[in-house]
């Protein structure tokens, strides 16, 4: 069984005695909490889900969601392109004592899969999605040094171009000389991007 379009809240216990799937897209811009770390949230994102239950009878969710971003670059603060996937593999549980119940059902720690609880029996399959996405952003966006913004890489240059030959000239000093140059790369920076704006 295949759902489309994606399905925002679920009833996951009737998915799961179904062993449905869900194969479908939906846009950036209805994940709130994830666009405000992204550049813009132009895009889809890609969510395969299959519903099934275990040996004791828990429902299990599994599949992956990926989606293709953008972010601002933390050195160059231009957009940089990022691609995101999240494996999940959660139980589900329609209260507190199911959910011990779960958490009691695998000896093996290793086996153990996240549990999340269903709110009167309806699943929030669009915060989960969200949250997944929001795991496995990248802690760093940045660009590769090459492909940062040739400003940055030409005043970048220059501030280490100084602080050597501030070294070799100045031995002790060096340090207040650095300070110094990397005030004026500060101030280059800027005058750059007020020019570019």
């Amino acid at each position: 069984m295949s759902i489309d379009p994606f399905p925002e809240r679920v009833l996951s216990r009737k998915l799961c005695n179904r062993n449905a799937s869900i194969n479908s897209t939906l846009p950036l811009g209805k994940l709130l909490r994830l666009s405000e770390y992204l550049y813009d949230d132009k895009g889809q994102v890609e969510v395969s889900l299959s519903f099934d239950r275990d040996e004791a009878g828990f429902c299990i969710i599994s599949g992956s969601v990926k989606a293709d971003v953008t972010m601002a670059c933390q050195r160059c603060l231009e957009a940089t392109a990022i691609s995101l996937l999240s494996e999940i593999a959660v139980k589900v549980a329609d209260s507190d004592s199911d959910a011990e119940k779960i958490s009691e059902s695998s000896s093996d720690p290793l086996d153990k899969l996240e549990v999340i609880l269903c709110e009167e029996g309806e699943l929030d399959l669009l915060s989960l999605v969200e949250d997944e996405l929001i795991l496995s952003l990248p802690i760093v966006a940045s660009h590769d040094n090459e492909d940062c913004s040739k400003d940055l890489n030409i005043l970048h240059d220059q501030a280490r171009d100084e602080q050597e030959s501030t070294d070799s000239s100045l031995g002790n000093q060096s340090t207040i000389k650095g300070l110094e140059a990397l005030e004026k790369l500060k101030q280059e920076l800027k005058k750059n991007t007020e020019q570019n704006e």
